[in-house]
């Protein structure tokens, strides 16, 4: 999920993590993110809406606008490093994620919820792809273009790849039939991936290209 660091006067006065649904943005003590004592920010001013790891700003008919930098907008799908102005304010959105080492090996776990620094952030600039090397669907390409994708596994929980700023990160529920990683359970708040990994799902076994 992604966060947003707040300033006024080039002074840090506030961080909020989005959550997922609307959270309104505006002078109004009533508003998910209250942006205090600057007249040129309306009472109900902006919303962003928020669905899975995507969110999106919509202007709500504010007297003054909504800019993303210089350029003002009605609606916006935010990305890592945007800068909302609103008034005097000014919103830094960051999508990130931070990679802990887990117990034992050395694949780091991920938690959505947490924040690297910006220096350690890698952008993806091209889209992986799962190869079926194994099991019915053998040959099969499924290309990791969207936000998530998911591996369907009937009768049981999917397994759940997320495209964020520091890589893809497989979700998976951890029991008998549930999607493993290089045959072995997925580890709770998710691993982030690397090429040549074996994803196994309803008995199909698919390898990472990055």
């Amino acid at each position: 999920m992604g966060k947003l660091t707040i300033k006024t006067q080039g002074n840090q006065v506030g961080e909020v993590d989005l959550k997922l649904g609307e959270m309104t943005i505006g002078r109004d003590p009533a508003c998910d993110i209250e942006l205090k004592d600057d007249k040129s920010v309306s009472k109900q001013h902006a919303v962003i809406k928020t669905v899975g790891r995507k969110s999106t700003i919509e202007d709500l008919g504010s007297t003054n606008g909504t800019f993303i930098d210089i350029e003002r907008i009605e609606r916006h799908e935010l990305r890592h490093g945007d800068t909302i102005i609103i008034g005097e304010y000014e919103l830094r959105y960051r999508d990130v994620i931070e990679l802990d080492k887990p117990a034992s090996g050395n694949r780091p776990a991920a938690r959505s919820a947490s924040v690297t620094s910006q220096e350690n952030t890698r952008i993806i600039t091209a889209h992986a792809q799962l190869i079926a090397v194994e099991g019915r669907d053998k040959g099969k390409s499924v290309p990791l273009v969207k936000e998530e994708t998911v591996l369907d596994n009937p009768g049981k929980n999917p397994a759940r790849i997320y495209r964020t700023a520091e890589g893809y990160v497989l979700h998976a529920q951890t029991g008998p039939g549930e999607p493993r990683l290089n045959d072995r359970p997925v580890q709770a708040g998710g691993l982030l991936l690397e090429s040549g990994d074996i994803i196994e799902v309803a008995g199909t076994k698919y390898q990472l290209n990055l």
